[in-house]
């Protein structure tokens, strides 16, 4: 993964370039408030005998999310946009059944899409080749389900606020593309238990850090129209981060040990991984069968190597401290992956 900013830069450099052969923009015309909103229901069912060869079993998942947006020119001179997307699925199988193993039953269902996004854009359309912009984006989950003690909900809270210069490539009834280069200072309000389980006790903290960020954001039909792609880069590497003190006494804490856990002489130095690159790339490629049925394939790559919703408060006992930050640095790219029958319904 140390390549990724060079991969970055190559995707950065074919944004730019694809938007040469298009066509100049128009100039920006005040107008109403533009809405739209999507829901959708996406859905994979298989099921199996108990005498089935093979030892297959069955699954159900779904995932009901919903894609709203509200962006109006207000002024020749400044435009707002405003987008909500939010998502939760779940997944369940067949498992045998413990007081009858020759029979098959339906485990609990486990979560597997949890995600509620808000980013609002204002940006002043000076006319030039660029134009400033101001942002806002609030990232989280409807439950976070990670600890062992049982569910938080709305944890980790993460705010963003960035500004810098855009640059319009495309904008169309079907076509969109809009890149930005700015900083940006974030924001993660957390929670975690403090205790092991059965403890329901939490501790609430925060941490915030700041640096330079670059995020692309097209919209592009292909294969002559039927099928939409949707992508999503967003690129920050960070400059500072407030709990960098706190990761440097861990190291210390790890090989010095105490009373509650051994030292560890040979582990790894946590105390400059947030200075990693953190790169989010999502892609989705929508083919409509109907009005309202359509394939989706859904791709994201993430490589966040040190998650900031991390509590490492060094007043933490060492056993109770260790895990808390390992869970959260994750020295590789996570990828993640869905193809699915979607039922779709525009609401407006």
């Amino acid at each position: 993964m140390r390549r990724i900013p060079s991969a970055v830069l190559a995707a950065a450099l074919l944004a730019a370039a694809l938007p040469a052969r298009a066509e100049e923009k128009k100039p920006a015309e005040p107008g109403p408030w533009q809405f739209k909103s999507t829901a959708q229901l996406q859905l994979s069912q298989s099921a199996y005998s108990t005498n089935w060869a093979g030892g297959d079993r069955g699954s159900i998942v779904w995932v009901l999310g919903a894609l709203s947006s509200a962006e109006r020119q207000f002024t020749a001179r400044f435009h707002l946009s405003n987008t909500l997307g939010l998502a939760y699925g779940q997944t369940s199988r067949q498992q045998p059944d413990p007081s009858n193993p020759g029979e098959l039953v339906w485990d609990a269902p486990d979560k597997t899409t949890d995600q509620i996004l808000f980013e609002s854009i204002g940006r002043w359309t000076l006319g030039g080749y660029v134009d400033p912009y101001a942002a806002l984006r609030l990232d989280t989950q409807f439950s976070d389900q990670t600890f062992p003690n049982g569910d938080l909900p709305l944890n980790p809270v993460k705010v963003k606020e960035s500004a810098g210069i855009a640059r319009q490539w495309v904008k169309t009834d079907r076509q969109e593309l809009l890149s930005r280069l700015g900083f940006g200072f974030r924001q993660t309000f957390a929670r975690s238990f403090v205790e092991a389980p059965p403890s329901e006790r939490t501790e609430s903290f925060t941490a915030n850090d700041g640096g330079v960020e670059f995020q692309s954001k097209a919209t592009w039909p292909l294969l002559g129209g039927r099928v939409i792609y949707k992508g999503d880069l967003l690129v920050f590497q960070p400059v500072f981060f407030s709990k960098s003190d706190a990761l440097e006494r861990f190291d210390a804490l790890v090989r010095a040990g105490d009373a509650s856990r051994p030292a560890e002489p040979g582990a790894e130095a946590v105390a400059d991984f947030w200075k990693a690159t953190d790169v989010n790339l999502q892609n989705t490629f929508s083919a409509e069968i109907s009005r309202s049925i359509s394939v989706n394939l859904f791709a994201q790559l993430v490589y966040d190597k040190f998650d900031a919703a991390a509590n490492v408060d060094p007043a933490l006992e060492l056993a109770k401290l260790v895990p808390e930050v390992r869970k959260n640095v994750r020295k590789a790219g996570q990828f993640k992956q869905t193809l699915a029958i979607g039922i779709s319904y525009r609401l407006f």
